[in-house]
């Protein structure tokens, strides 16, 4: 990559999908080039208000946390904020998202094999017995007054809780697999949860997720819904020198959806289109300055607007260094 453009780009783009995503599409800061550019904050702003978030990073260019508020007219509402632990080689070792909104921490513990590829990741549930917030939901797992400013000040639950968790089976977790089909590498998830649940041993597969890549790019997606056999792909991947270009859907009903990218000189993402039964509905579009800098993320829709979150708008840039 660094052979083919004049600048490190701002942004990997990775086909793979995480929940609550507006794209199926993760955009991650480089690291390469935040360390480079010693950024040290990054503050995105909606000028019609309705998002403010701020990401960290350490010198070493690796994110160390996220927070994101949502506002609604005069009124704040925090929804969530994530903090990492990183490991002594940088990866991962927990993650925290803790939910104002509701009272939730739910804290992902990484495992790794002997080749650095996730092995699994232990997912808990906590209520943070937060001031002003129900605490009935059954989502909710171990009260642990606090938790929330314990993590954010960079602090974990003592393990002792996890353990005992892990005994009363009050987590779930993913399990990774990898192996080599014909030319494909395939990386394969599966969701398990309540793995003794009521005492007794029985099929705790909620679903698996299965990619295949080919020379390092992922090139398909297969959902088993309770872990039922694959069939066909539910997405394939197209990539053009070496950067994603297109994202199909091949199971969809009526509807069919995709999403098409483009980039600049330096390899740094334009735009991305959503696009449904042929027709493009809505568009980010990406501004950059003379030093490679991210300035501006415009969101433009083809349809009248939906939801608050998918309104049109405008986010600017602004950061601090080290």
């Amino acid at each position: 990559m660094k052979g083919i453009a004049q600048m490190e780009s701002f942004y990997h783009v990775t086909p793979m999908a995480i929940a609550g995503y507006f794209t199926k599409t993760i955009f991650p800061f480089n690291p390469t080039f935040i360390k480079a550019k010693k950024v040290k904050n990054i503050t995105v702003k909606s000028r019609e208000n309705g998002i403010f978030n701020c990401y960290t990073f350490n010198s070493n260019g690796l994110l160390m946390s996220i927070s994101m508020t949502r506002y609604d007219q005069e009124k704040k509402d925090t929804v969530f904020y994530t903090t990492y632990s990183y490991q002594a080689n940088g990866f991962i070792a927990k993650e925290a998202r803790i939910d104002y909104h509701s009272g939730i921490v739910k804290i992902k513990v990484y495992g790794y094999d002997e080749k650095n590829r996730i092995d699994n990741i232990r997912i808990f549930s906590l209520n943070a017995q937060m001031p002003n917030q129900t605490q009935n939901n059954d989502r909710m797992g171990e009260p642990v007054a606090g938790i929330d400013q314990l993590i954010l000040k960079g602090s974990w639950p003592d393990e002792k809780l996890l353990n005992n968790m892990i005994r009363e089976n009050k987590f779930s977790s993913w399990q990774y697999r990898y192996y080599t089909e014909n030319k494909f590498e395939v990386e394969e998830r599966t969701e398990f949860f309540d793995f003794m649940k009521n005492g007794g041993s029985q099929d705790t597969c909620y679903q698996k997720i299965t990619y295949y890549h080919l020379n390092n790019h992922p090139v398909a997606q297969f959902l088993h819904f309770g872990c039922a056999a694959k069939t066909i792909p539910s997405e394939q991947y197209e990539f053009k020198e070496g950067l994603l270009s297109e994202i199909h859907e091949t199971d969809a009903d009526v509807a069919p959806k995709s999403e098409k990218y483009s980039y600049d000189k330096n390899r740094n993402l334009l735009s991305m289109q959503n696009i449904r039964n042929g027709q493009k509905v809505s568009e980010l579009i990406m501004t950059y300055n003379q030093k490679g800098f991210l300035t501006t993320i415009q969101r433009k829709s083809e349809t009248a607007k939906m939801a608050q979150y998918f309104e049109d708008r405008i986010l600017d840039l602004s950061y601090t260094f080290y």
